[in-house]
């Protein structure tokens, strides 16, 4: 037997269904955007991570078309299904011209003795782009948490993947919570006989009684029934404390999963309490720069140039109050001349000329 295994001819497409099997009454998921949906903190998660993404400009080489593109969706469809791709459209000259987004299931990858295709397949026939085999040069794969061997290495993982059991814990504690709710609103009634009766007897009285008290909140019974209401959540029944423990608990999961602070995802009480907003902030941006920047960045670098670069201020100084506050940090000091200054402010868009 070899040491090593021999790579065969594959193919596949990546976006493989998060099934999360049925029970106690909460419904099938069969795919990462329909967890989303279902899942609020995993909203926030996604809306917030491809948003922020989103706000990063790139510098360098062929940055133009870099940043009239809209990277929206491919962010988004990175985080849920773990990939996500876009064709590249060259000129005569081998210049980007246009970068188009393609839907992961249009793709296929194929692999063989070590090289990689992709079969783009438009199926509605609505989409910007032709159905064919592009090397793996035309096509931009952005892949996250990716296998290590054979085609593996072109497949990525979204981090929902690992929440499986957090998110059927985390619907099963919402079923529950509803209907404890209900119950409390519209408690079950307890009819209890002074005298035993046979079933018969019981359910004309059961009736008897429901006619009596129909679409009424005032409640009438003779001396021979004893009535009480059914509460789920009374006094010496935590319930609901340790249903919302796990709804708390299945938020720092989402978190944890992708790598952000709790309040992220609108935790905030999760959060290191000896951790000001600015650590927070910084823990933040440094993670989507490792995390999930750096996959953008790197495939950029392998197909269209080693040049191009992250200007993270439209996320890190929106405003440029920090930018203001250098330059006149650095004025003050006698480091920078006024006239440079205000060279640098007029460039970065913070003073008109």
């Amino acid at each position: 037997m070899g040491l090593f295994r021999k790579e065969t001819r594959s193919s596949i497409t990546p976006t493989q269904p998060v099934i999360f099997v049925p029970q106690n009454g909460f419904t099938l998921v069969t795919s990462g955007e329909q967890a989303v949906n279902a899942t609020p903190a995993l909203q926030s998660a996604v809306g917030v991570i491809s948003n922020d993404m989103n706000a990063v400009r790139f510098t360098g080489g062929q940055s133009k078309i870099l940043n009239k593109t809209d990277f929206t969706d491919i962010y988004r469809s990175l985080l849920v299904d773990g990939n996500s791709y876009m064709l590249i459209q060259k000129g005569a000259n081998g210049v980007v011209t246009d970068l188009t987004a393609v839907n992961n299931s249009d793709v296929t990858i194929n692999y063989e003795k070590g090289e990689v295709t992709y079969t783009i397949n438009n199926t509605s026939g609505d989409e910007p782009y032709n159905s064919g085999i592009y090397d793996d040069s035309q096509v931009l794969a952005f892949v996250m948490n990716r296998g290590t061997y054979g085609i593996e290495r072109y497949i990525g993982h979204s981090p929902i993947e690992s929440l499986k059991t957090v998110l059927e814990q985390s619907q099963l504690a919402n079923k529950q919570i509803e209907s404890v709710l209900k119950e409390s609103i519209s408690p079950k009634l307890h009819l209890e006989l002074m005298a035993d009766s046979e079933d018969a007897t019981k359910a004309k009285i059961k009736q008897a009684f429901m006619n009596a008290n129909e679409n009424d909140s005032v409640i009438i019974s003779d001396s021979q029934v004893k009535v009480s209401k059914l509460f789920t959540n009374d006094s010496s029944n935590d319930n609901l404390i340790n249903l919302s423990k796990t709804l708390s608990d299945s938020v720092n999961s989402v978190a944890t999963a992708f790598n952000i602070p709790s309040s992220k995802v609108g935790a905030t009480s999760q959060d290191d309490a000896q951790s000001s907003v600015s650590m927070i902030e910084k823990q933040y941006v440094d993670s989507l720069i490792h995390n999930y920047l750096s996959i953008i960045l790197n495939e950029l670098h392998t197909k269209i140039s080693e040049n191009i670069g992250l200007d993270l201020r439209p996320l890190t100084d929106f405003d440029n109050s920090k930018l203001v506050e250098q330059v006149i940090g650095l004025v003050g000091a006698g480091i920078l001349p006024a006239d440079s200054a205000r060279t640098i402010l007029v460039e970065k868009g913070v003073l008109n000329e």
